[in-house]
């Protein structure tokens, strides 16, 4: 009795945490691609926005795969089915890392002040996911 009580304590626990996550990520999560450009060049400071400045675009996805990546995934919710992630679902982009990768390489470009080139980036990330599919279905 004591086990099933205390799985569904827990069971309870992980749900409202789980509930709770979700409504931080709305609360916190920019709505759009230009919500996203300002929030991240509100986080930057001059030093790093310097620093990324100078790379090339491709060192800069690269670098921030890892790191600035992995932060916008988790604290942007864009598993999480927060405005944001409908933002990109309605440009035709489903996958949390493809969502990610554009909002980086746009966020380079914005600091370059060059054209985010949105429409070639959408279809680049679409046609990457779907060789992907294929090669998995072959493989099958």
């Amino acid at each position: 009795m004591y086990i099933k009580s205390l799985a569904v304590v827990m069971f309870v626990f992980i749900l409202v945490a789980g509930l709770s996550a979700r409504n931080h990520h709305n609360r916190h999560s920019p709505k759009n691609l230009n919500e996203a450009i300002i929030l991240l060049d509100k986080a930057y400071t001059i030093k790093e926005k310097k620093e990324i400045f100078d790379m090339t675009e491709s060192e800069y996805i690269t670098k921030s795969q890892f790191s600035t990546g992995l932060w916008i995934r988790y604290n942007w919710g864009l598993s999480q089915g927060t405005k944001l992630s409908r933002h990109f679902n309605d440009l035709g982009i489903y996958h949390p890392n493809d969502m990610t990768a554009i909002i980086v390489h746009s966020y380079y470009r914005h600091l370059h002040n060059q054209d985010f080139e949105l429409d070639k980036q959408i279809k680049y990330y679409q046609n990457r996911r779907m060789k992907s599919r294929n090669m998995k279905d072959q493989n099958s």
